[in-house]
């Protein structure tokens, strides 16, 4: 049995430096690593999703984490039993996650699950994220993260694949 999840977060529509984008850049990650992984993948999604005009979208997330909502999920958490790794991909929105990666975390079992943080970014990297992880779920065991500009993974997939290949070898995940 594998007990790894890629769980992910990925937004289509009108993003910051990379333009319309058909499928979102977690999307792609979180493909690409299930693939290299043989792991099940969970599309982490909100009831109401969100806009694909990034201006409007930016207003309904930054309204989220003002309130520090935890937004309804659409799909059903999966059952995690037996799953002792989660590979976590999600976008730096303002230095933090989604406050849908926060839904779904609060929603698992996250007491010595091992927690690889893989982030999408254009200009601030991992910012607070690995910390934000640690300080809210403390129980968990969050191993050291990547962060992937976006456009690369937009415009490069050869190149991404590398990256993931060193960040997952390395964890020895692969």
């Amino acid at each position: 049995m594998n007990n790894t999840l890629i769980a992910y977060f990925s937004r289509n529509g009108e993003n910051f430096n990379v333009g319309n984008v058909e499928k979102g850049s977690g999307a792609i990650l979180a493909e690409m690593i299930a693939e290299l992984m043989h792991s099940e993948k969970y599309e982490i999604c909100t009831i109401d999703g969100y806009p694909e005009e990034l201006e409007e979208c930016n207003r309904i997330a930054r309204k989220e984490a003002e309130e520090n909502a935890r937004p309804e999920l659409r799909n059903s958490v999966p059952d995690i039993h037996g799953i002792t790794d989660l590979v976590l991909v999600y976008p730096n929105w303002w230095g933090d996650f989604p406050m849908a990666v926060y839904s779904f975390l609060d929603s698992i079992r996250t007491d010595g699950l091992n927690i690889y943080p893989v982030c999408t970014h254009e200009d601030n990297g991992l910012a607070m994220t690995e910390r934000m992880l640690k300080q809210a779920y403390p129980n968990a065991n969050v191993m050291k993260g990547i962060a992937i500009r976006g456009s690369i993974v937009q415009n490069d997939r050869n190149h991404t694949r590398e990256i993931l290949i060193k960040y997952l070898t390395g964890h020895n995940l692969i």
